[in-house]
């Protein structure tokens, strides 16, 4: 069973909880154009930054196989059509994928790809930054887009159904965060919880020896059950080939 992210996951939903927020049920057919190369918008035809001038802003993605959720956009703070100025922001995607764990190199492959799904998925007048070292997501959000009708239910309908694409998701509920009072730095430690195990995984499959005194992730493992002995049956495989 993949719940190494359902504390991070419970976390999230529990910062989250106590804001109110519009839920939108996914429909295939009301989104927007998806491309693989993320579409330029300069300055002077955006309105507004997410996660703009120097605004908190992260974004990150969280999977299991244990909890269930339902294909929905959320939204927490105010949608794109009523925002007028630079806002903090957060995206948040929650994946209910397939039982893989049973195959430690489908589960580090699966888990990895999903993670780096966000870099392939651009949707048109949403122009997406990403930086892997701060975790930050910052979006340009263009003037044409939102005269288009351009909101988050549309931009998530249209980030759900490729996410559905993807092998073993069986569901995608995505969270938009604009909304003030927010503990994004507590967000942010979600996501380089997140990243950190990513890097536990990286380390499981490129490293033979098991010496968790001297390894740089055993704060990781100490903390998120289930990935010691996972890289202890990594390893005994590894050694039987």
């Amino acid at each position: 069973m993949i719940d190494f992210f359902d504390g991070y996951i419970e976390k999230t939903q529990n910062l989250l909880g106590g804001f109110p927020s519009e839920r939108f049920a996914y429909n295939e057919n009301n989104g927007v154009e998806v491309t693989e190369r993320s579409e330029l918008v300069l300055m002077r035809d955006s309105a507004y930054e997410l996660g703009g001038s120097d605004l908190p802003c992260v974004g990150f993605s969280l999977v299991s196989s244990s909890m269930k959720f339902d294909d929905e956009t959320v939204v927490v703070g105010k949608d794109l059509n009523k925002i007028k100025k630079d806002v903090p922001f957060a995206k948040i995607v929650l994946l209910s994928v397939d039982d893989f764990s049973e195959d430690e190199q489908t589960l580090f492959n699966g888990v990895k790809d999903l993670e780096h799904a966000k870099y392939k998925l651009n949707v048109k007048g949403f122009m997406t930054r990403v930086s892997a070292m701060s975790r930050r997501e910052q979006v340009r959000v263009s003037k044409n887009a939102l005269k288009d009708g351009l909101t988050f239910e549309k931009v998530g309908n249209s980030l759900i159904k490729e996410y559905l694409k993807e092998k073993g998701v069986n569901a995608v509920k995505i969270i938009f965060v604009t909304a003030d009072g927010v503990n994004y730095d507590e967000l942010v430690s979600v996501a380089n919880k997140t990243a950190d195990i990513l890097d536990a995984f990286n380390h499981m499959y490129d490293n033979l020896m098991i010496d968790c005194k001297s390894c740089n992730l055993k704060a990781i493992c100490d903390e998120v059950e289930g990935m010691r002995e996972l890289h202890f049956k990594s390893v005994e495989k590894k050694k039987k080939r």
